[in-house]
């Protein structure tokens, strides 16, 4: 199998750390793909031009990270729990990183193009996922569950992208989650490049 990525998507990045977590690093061969490119073997394996994509051995291809990680945790020998409140929370943290790359991506617009109105759409949203997500910091304590994984690449994708955010102040169960997250080692493995 073949996962590419990117090494500053958040989204690839979920997926390589979770490789590492459930041992399939010899059955998964990763690919780096710069998606804005167009390269010939990404477009083969997904004709959205988007990362991740897992290209299996049948030559069907899963994308999107949810359902990639989902795939990847069915093929371990020793598989995460997985429950319904922990893909509300999976998906929650999904909703998160969509509204913080969608900040990103107005932000390396040219200025005349920056949209204040959409700016400060995605800043507020950001604002209540991060508070609901505190609010469910207490059921995030296993480091083996997707939800978690999610919700800790959502905030270090903040600290890598908008370093002035404040998303610790007055949420010590994120800030903890994250801690938690740092120290593992499919996690710095897999962060993006500095600068």
């Amino acid at each position: 199998m073949q996962l590419f990525y990117s090494p500053t998507s958040p989204y690839a990045r979920k997926c390589r750390v979770l490789v590492r977590e459930l041992g399939l690093l010899e059955l998964v061969s990763e690919i780096d793909a710069n998606p804005f490119e167009d390269g010939a073997g990404l477009l083969q394996a997904n004709p959205l031009g988007r990362v991740p994509c897992l290209a299996l051995e049948d030559g069907r291809a899963l994308t999107e990270s949810s359902l990639i990680a989902a795939w990847l945790n069915d093929q371990a020998k020793t598989p995460w729990a997985s429950s319904w409140d922990d893909r509300r929370i999976e998906a929650l943290g999904s909703g998160l990183l969509d509204l913080a790359v969608a900040r990103r991506v107005e932000m390396v617009r040219e200025a005349a193009l920056f949209s204040d109105f959409w700016i400060g759409r995605r800043e507020r949203g950001i604002l209540r996922a991060l508070d609901e997500l505190e609010a469910e910091a207490p059921a995030l304590t296993s480091p083996q569950s997707l939800g978690a994984l999610t919700v800790a690449i959502a905030v270090d994708y903040l600290d890598f992208r908008f370093p002035e955010s404040l998303w610790r102040q007055g949420r010590p169960g994120l800030e903890g989650l994250h801690r938690v997250w740092a120290q593992r080692e499919s996690f710095s493995l897999t962060a993006p490049p500095a600068g």
